[in-house]
Parts: structure tokens; sequence; C-alpha cells
């Protein structure tokens, strides 16, 4: 499964010391031996970033695991970025490492992860200061599980793909009610009414269907996706008419991003987003607002960079950050981004 990963975080300080073990005369020194020896020694150090509290004063603005998979020695917890640039570290969330994952409520209020030690999802309110836990099967314990939050911050959709009996939760923020979904497998995304949109292998797991779930409904809409739709919570559009899709098709690179209707499966825009040296779109983040979503990008550089897409004229906008949100299929952002001018 993808995961879905650069605005002020912290920068490495420079430290050099030259270490000489007497005061000398140079030019003195310089007549006896035609070499003076000098111990010198250069250190990179980068201050520890502090640990997330309970309440923060501002939205969060992207979240990201620092670790890269080929460095030694880092500090593994997920960091979140406020929109003033300062930075926390989530200690207690399972890393990227382990098969963590967290997610970022559109509004920069509410951060949920797995638990380190408990593998148990919780939900942080970093306005009002309080910690939840979503109640997971116990089953579930041990799988890899996906989550995401609805474009209103209201809902969060919950399901373990690999696991053998999964049945999706839709979890009400405001009410702290669950909804277990009355088909298996996985969801594709969450409109902000709440209408969850399920994919569900039919005949052997040949073919993938997509299914909207209201509260007490299944609705008599399916019609066949590509199976890779579900591997996330954020393809639908706020207002539930869109599937948003990158236009991959079983590993083909794509520079497309279209839209299918929610009620027919049918094509409605196919459009290439106006990008310098695109070279391929690496994968969709999220539904932006309902005329734009948030793509990640390749360039003919191999640099990776995010970008909001009008999905009706293929405008583009470029979202920056900083180089040490490296592995952009571990960034999470929330609805404060800042478009390059």
């Amino acid at each position: 499964m993808d995961k879905f990963g650069r605005i002020g975080l912290v920068f490495a300080s420079l430290l050099a010391a030259v270490m000489v073990s007497h005061p000398v005369d140079a030019a003195a020194a310089f007549r006896e031996r035609p070499i003076v020896h000098f111990a010198a020694s250069t250190r990179v150090t980068k201050p520890r970033v502090p640990s997330l509290p309970k309440k923060l004063s501002e939205p969060i603005r992207y979240a990201y695991s620092p670790c890269d998979g080929f460095t030694k020695s880092c500090d593994d917890s997920w960091h979140v970025v406020t929109t003033s640039g300062k930075q926390w570290a989530v200690r207690d969330a399972l890393s990227d490492e382990d098969m963590g994952t967290v997610a970022v409520s559109p509004d920069g209020v509410l951060l949920a992860y797995l638990h380190a030690k408990s593998e148990r999802l919780m939900i942080r309110d970093l306005e009002r200061g309080t910690v939840r836990t979503v109640p997971t099967p116990r089953s579930w314990k041990g799988w890899e599980v996906s989550f995401g939050f609805s474009r209103n911050s209201r809902w969060l959709a919950v399901d373990s793909i690999d696991h053998p009996k999964s049945r999706a939760i839709r979890y009400d923020v405001k009410t702290a009610k669950v909804l277990t979904l009355p088909l298996a497998c996985c969801v594709i995304g969450i409109a902000d009414a709440g209408t969850t949109f399920v994919a569900v292998h039919k005949d052997s797991a040949k073919t993938t269907e997509a299914y909207a779930v209201s509260p007490g409904r299944t609705s008599k809409v399916r019609f066949p996706i590509l199976p890779y739709l579900m591997l996330a919570k954020t393809h639908v559009s706020p207002d539930g008419s869109l599937l948003a899709f990158d236009g991959q098709k079983y590993g083909v690179p794509s520079r497309t991003v279209g839209t299918l209707d929610a009620k027919t499966g049918q094509i409605v825009s196919r459009i290439t987003p106006d990008i310098d040296g695109l070279l391929k779109i690496e994968s969709f983040v999220y539904w932006y607002d309902v005329g734009r979503v948030l793509i990640d990008i390749e360039t003919q550089e191999h640099e990776r960079q995010l970008h909001l897409v009008d999905v009706r004229t293929g405008r583009t906008e470029r979202v920056p950050l900083p180089e040490e949100a490296f592995g952009l299929h571990s960034v999470i952002v929330s609805a404060h981004v800042e478009v390059a001018q």
C-alpha cells in the first residue's frame, strides 16, 4: 500500500572548531619545520525537535516522516509543522518505518495516528487539548491500518486493506459514533455529508466495483473502477459528485488527472496539468476544494513536487515544501497550504 511525501523547518547549524595544542608563533614555526599540522574537526548537529504539546495556538500545515529509509540514525518520530513554521515531534506515534502513518484534518486541528505501544488509533484535538481512541476492531492489531478525513474534517474513514475480514468503519468526529460499513474491503473516500465510497472485490478479485454507503443504506449505484483507487481515503470530492484518479494503469507512468461521475462511473474530464517539465504523476494526494486536487509529481529532473490542479482547466499552482520534508509518500498536507507566487 502506498503511503502518501518540503516553509520554516529547523535548519542545521554548522559548528567548526580549529584546535591547536599550544599557542605558536606562526612565522617561527614555519622556519623550524616545513609543515605545521593543525588538528581540525567539523561537526554538523541538529537541535532536537520539541515534543508536540497538548494544545497548539495555530493549525497544522503538514506532517511528514523525517526518515528516508537510508539514514542510519534519525529522529523517527512523525513531525508536524504549523502555519508559522514551528515544528513538533509526535513521539508517541507509530513510526513510518513500522508501518505507522498519520492523518491531518483539513482544518489543521485534528491529528490521527496509530499509538506506538498499543497500536490503537488515536485522534488528538490540538485546539482543545483532548485525546480520544477510535474503537477499531481488536483483530486489526498487527495489520496495516489506513485512514483519512473528509474535506470538512467531520468524518474519519478507517480500514485495514490486508485483513482478510476487514469491514471499514466511518467515525463521526463530532459525536464519536461509529458506523461499520456493510461491505468488506476498502474506502475510496468520504464526502462532507458522510456518504462513504467503498471498493469491493468481485469475481475472485478480478473485478473491483465502487459502492456508495450512506447511514442505514447502500446505494444501488455500482460501477467497475481501477483497483488502485482503493489505496487512499481521499478520492471523493467534498460534494460527493466526483471521484478523482491520476490516470495510472497498472504501473504505467501517467501525466493525466481525471474525474469520474460518482453515480455512473463515466469519465467526466481528463486533463494534463500545465506543469513545466512534468515527467509523471506519482500519486493523487487529496481534494483541496470542490474543483481542485493536490497531486504529487516527478519532474524530468527527477524532482518531487506538489501541485494544486483545477480538474476542469488543468491550471496549476505549485505548493512549495522544504527539502527536509523528503519522501513525499509520507507527507500529509492540510488545507492550510500556501501556493507559490
